[in-house]
């Protein structure tokens, strides 16, 4: 029997193996060799390079963060613990580099890649930026790669204590990341995320790319358009955004992410047009007094709303009308224009802004704030955390371990469904890895894991979030706060009262949800099918 097919058979019961020898950097190096050269797409970045990259990098650190239980102690703050106890770390800006005492720690670095899946959907690097290859156009995905990681919570009765550690450790009973296990059970030495929201490439197809965010999401659609790019792609995974969550613990040890990171959650901007002006121009102009609201980078659209006919005008950013001049156009610059008016000028064709006139109402010409462009925090100093320009006015995304969080809309990850029950609680089902993704009730009952329920008020009312519970990489609010500034500090959308069916799982918030929004924000109204502008996807799991 030749190396490789001692090492498959090895595997093939991986549980055992890895429950027997997961801390040996030797065997796990070759079980994770052989089954990559056996699956198509095994190229240049295998898993012996990175092995041989992180294995020397290791130093069995434990960084760990005590996170309050609200019933104990209501504050969002949380304790650093262990190896993570005096490390300091502070958000930067395109401007301003903020302390970061993770930046030299190879466990918590990560690189720009492109990235394709394999069938079961784990990410593999084609392309790593400075080889030649790496490319941000074309028919492409970006992504951050890191070191695998293994983790533990620790449960007491006030206090969950979360670890996290570059190797694995049996007194500790660390496991490894959810994102860095393949279908059959091996532990891959890194794990990739999608960088950016998804937006349409030139190829046709979402790709996670710099670029116009693509809108009008959904659990179902994001099913059947991600498919298109071959068997393992199936769109955000809730892990993403949990990953997202942990780093927050971890290295700002804080549990509510508005304390750190606002996001584009305060930036719902609509104005009239303060000229009339007949002639065609890439400007639209505004009062003075708005000036510095408007923010230079952000995107907008310039129309006008949708007559309904009854002497009244819609100004919901859905309607097409409301893009009508300009959709998505980023602000260049903003200028004055006369004594009392300024011109925010546009990249986009040339535009009038003479009402339109003939229906039941005077349509007046509107600028409306939009999402930002995906890859807009690449700005943000080096390889840091943060926002450009700043992270707290709620005007700007913000990234974390290079990805990109609050773009401006709400984010919905693919994997991951909510079933509703007769006292209005919601169980959530998560599809494990290499498992097709469906709509259907009774295949995701059947077919997805069950990592908890999400608990209710009697009369089913919203609520803000106390605690989350995280299950195999697959977050879910499960204690009620009181407040923004206590707790999670996150609203739940509860769904009202119904007793039966599916929703999906809505996160984050979008432009005007202010202090209800962040990363554990999630709203459980809507069906599995229902999209809409401010409805966003990623390509993730």
């Amino acid at each position: 029997m030749s190396e490789n097919s001692s090492e498959v058979a090895l595997a093939a019961s991986t549980e055992t193996y890895v429950e027997k020898f997961l801390a040996t950097d030797e065997q796990l190096t070759r079980v994770a060799n052989a089954l990559e050269k056996m699956v198509p797409g095994y190229e240049k970045y295998s898993a012996d390079y990175f092995n041989s990259m992180f294995i020397p990098q290791r130093t069995r650190k434990i960084y760990g963060t005590k996170v309050w239980k609200f019933a104990s102690n209501p504050t969002s703050s949380c304790e650093k613990t262990r190896d993570n106890v005096g490390l300091v770390c502070q958000p930067s800006t395109d401007t301003v580099e903020g302390t970061d005492d993770y930046k030299n720690i190879p466990l918590f670095k990560w690189y720009e890649c492109n990235y394709k899946r394999y069938d079961d959907g784990f990410a593999y690097p084609v392309a790593m930026i400075g080889d030649g290859n790496y490319q941000e156009t074309g028919a492409v995905d970006c992504g951050a790669l890191q070191m695998t990681f293994y983790y533990k919570q620790i449960e007491t009765e006030n206090y969950t204590e979360w670890l996290i550690s570059d190797s694995p450790n049996h007194a500790l009973g660390l496991k490894p990341w959810f994102a860095a296990v393949r279908a059959d059970g091996t532990v891959m030495p890194y794990f990739i995320y999608s960088r950016y929201h998804s937006v349409t490439a030139s190829d046709g197809k979402l790709r996670s790319q710099p670029g116009k965010v693509e809108v009008n999401q959904c659990h179902d659609n994001i099913l059947s358009n991600y498919q298109k790019k071959g068997a393992g792609y199936w769109g955000a995974g809730i892990d993403r955004q949990t990953f997202g969550i942990i780093m927050l613990m971890i290295k700002y040890a804080t549990k509510n992410s508005q304390t750190i990171f606002s996001g584009n959650t305060n930036y719902s901007m609509q104005t009239k047009s303060s000229v009339e002006r007949s002639t065609k121009a890439t400007y639209f102009p505004i009062p003075k007094s708005e000036k510095a609201s408007w923010q230079i980078g952000s995107s907008v659209l310039v129309g006008y709303g949708r007559d309904k006919g009854d002497g009244s005008v819609d100004l919901d950013r859905g309607n097409s009308t409301m893009y009508k001049y300009a959709y998505a156009a980023k602000i260049l610059r903003i200028d004055d224009l006369d004594a009392d008016n300024c011109a925010v000028y546009l990249d986009c064709e040339p535009f009038d802004t003479t009402p339109v006139t003939g229906g039941s109402a005077t349509q007046y010409i509107y600028m409306s704030s939009w999402h930002y462009d995906s890859g807009c925090t690449d700005v943000v100093i080096g390889h840091h955390d943060g926002s450009p320009t700043s992270n707290t006015d709620g005007k700007h995304p913000y990234r974390i371990q290079g990805l990109e969080f609050s773009v401006g809309g709400w984010t919905i990850p693919g994997d991951t469904v909510m079933v509703f029950n007769a006292d209005y609680s919601k169980d959530v089902y998560r599809a494990p890895r290499g498992v097709a993704h469906s709509s259907s009730e009774a295949t995701i009952k059947n077919t997805y894991t069950k990592v908890g329920t999400i608990p209710a008020k009697a009369d089913g009312s919203d609520s803000w979030i106390g605690d989350i519970s995280i299950v195999d990489g697959a977050w879910f609010p499960s204690a009620f706060g009181s407040g923004s500034s206590q707790g999670v500090g996150d609203m739940l959308y509860a769904g009202g009262t119904s007793t039966s069916g599916t929703r999906e799982y809505l996160t984050g918030g979008n432009l005007r949800n202010g202090s209800n929004a962040g990363l554990c924000y999630l709203n459980c109204r809507n069906s599995l099918g229902n999209a809409r502008w401010d409805y966003l996807s990623q390509d993730c799991l």
